[in-house]
């Protein structure tokens, strides 16, 4: 059975869910979730419940969050609110299983639509009507290792994809070693493992060189996109991998690039913009320990010693800019009981917004414990953010970058979640010259009209 069709019957409403479907109503308001630092998560919910005296029974939905939610959706488990990742948002929608927020006042009473940036506020938003607030927001960075940088004395980073294969082939030909004494093979490492949530890396490398991939009908315009920009970034990526060798093939199944490019195995990677802080400034992380007593960094530094270095993300051409974001967000279901509605609405709003005294409370401690990005440009401008951030990246680059931060532009289409689930294979195909890339990319271009043939 194909997603649309499944999407469009209840064959699943006679069938016993394993939640839900036995239990009664809890009388509070039922907010449901990846399973993310639940404990955290009960802790901002506990300070929400003493602020309002509104009773909230948070529920975890471990493994498989996207299908799993369909599961429950079509079985009418009861739920209020609940996560929602902005790949999933027009499926869900177009599904009927959520209610627009802009009847509930959402930009009032201390919401500023203006102090959003204008990318998650689009990723939260449907054909003219918003649907969401912000749990956490992010975008894709270029990092480097600054030690192996000084030790190679490089002007500075590569603003060119060009001038980055000459940088790795100096690395490769010095050569340089990791911290264990192991040379450093291929300098350079990039994420196209398949996951639901993956291959931010290929959208990143063509936003940077400012690619647009789809037109706003959502037709796919690659491969003969302006300049054949997408077929260029991958025919650099499969001669970094297999002429220059300066690629880990690895990258096509390594699950922990964070913590190799952590440990300095690689030179040259993009990875999450919080991922740096974990890197950078997470004292309990062992790779990151390894590394830092490696290079003989005293103990009281090493909370704060800034092994990666970020730049901005090399491109086709020097004067080219963009990378990835992504918006992750509370929202409000379409069976929400109607004597919860309006608790409903409060919890996301304090989570997604400003609590009882206006602040950005939620937003403001997962930045403070975990490093989450925030959808709230005047944070940036926050003294605590600016001091926390400096101990681990560069604000001003931070700034500059979310200028510049593009959402997947085929999200909005209710075929996306099916088009996730082709275009990765395919993109990996290429990698392994199992077909050409410009072959691969009219593959992929010829199921996406397909696909919009379907859902239409």
């Amino acid at each position: 059975m194909r997603r649309r069709d499944f999407l469009k019957t209840s064959v699943l409403a006679g069938i016993g869910l394993a939640t839900g479907c036995t239990r009664k109503p809890s009388p509070g308001v039922i907010f449901k979730g990846w399973p993310y630092e639940p404990d955290l998560v009960r802790e901002n919910i506990e300070f929400f419940e003493r602020q309002r005296n509104i009773e909230v029974a948070y529920e975890v939905v471990s493994g498989n969050y996207h299908d799993k939610m369909i599961a429950l959706f079509i079985g009418k488990t009861p739920m209020d609110c609940c996560y929602v990742r902005d790949d999933d948002l027009a499926e869900w929608v177009q599904a009927g299983w959520l209610r627009p927020i802009d009847d509930l006042n959402a930009l009032e009473s201390g919401l500023d639509a203006d102090d959003i940036f204008p990318y998650n506020l689009e990723a939260m938003t449907y054909n003219g009507k918003q649907y969401g607030l912000p749990y956490y927001t992010d975008f894709t960075v270029w990092v480097y290792n600054a030690q192996v940088f000084e030790s190679m004395r490089f002007d500075k980073p590569a603003r060119t994809l060009d001038e980055l294969t000459e940088q790795a082939i100096k690395i490769k030909e010095k050569p340089v070693r990791t911290p264990d004494g192991e040379i450093i093979e291929y300098p350079i490492v990039l994420g196209f493992r398949q996951a639901i949530t993956g291959f931010n890396d290929w959208w990143a490398l063509n936003y940077a060189s400012e690619v647009d991939l789809f037109d706003d009908e959502l037709n796919p315009i690659f491969p003969d996109d302006e300049g054949r920009r997408a077929e260029r970034i991958l025919q650099w990526i499969v001669d970094g991998i297999y002429r220059h060798k300066i690629i880990d093939l690895n990258s096509l199944t390594m699950g922990l690039i964070r913590e190799n490019i952590a440990a300095g195995r690689q030179v040259f990677s993009l990875i999450s913009k919080y991922d740096v802080e974990w890197i950078n400034n997470r004292k309990n992380a062992a790779v990151v320990e390894a590394y830092l007593k490696a290079r003989g960094i005293p103990e009281t530094q090493a909370r704060h010693a800034k092994v990666l270095k970020m730049a901005p993300l090399p491109s086709l051409e020097s004067d080219q800019h963009g990378t990835l974001g992504w918006t992750r967000m509370y929202c409000i279901t379409a069976h929400c009981r109607e004597d919860k509605l309006m608790d409903a609405w409060q919890l996301i709003k304090f989570l997604g917004g400003v609590d009882a005294s206006g602040d950005y409370y939620t937003a403001r401690r997962w930045f403070r414990l975990r490093g989450l990005g925030f959808a709230f440009k005047s944070l940036l401008d926050d003294p605590e953010i600016i001091a926390q951030t400096e101990q681990w990246g560069d604000i001003k680059l931070i700034k500059e970058q979310s200028q510049f931060v593009r959402m997947r532009e085929n999200i909005k289409a209710p075929w996306f979640p099916d088009f996730n689930l082709y275009y990765q294979p395919e993109i990996q195909k290429i990698l392994l010259r199992q077909q050409s890339p410009r072959d691969g990319l009219a593959r992929i271009a010829k199921r996406c009209r397909e696909l919009k043939r379907e859902w239409s």
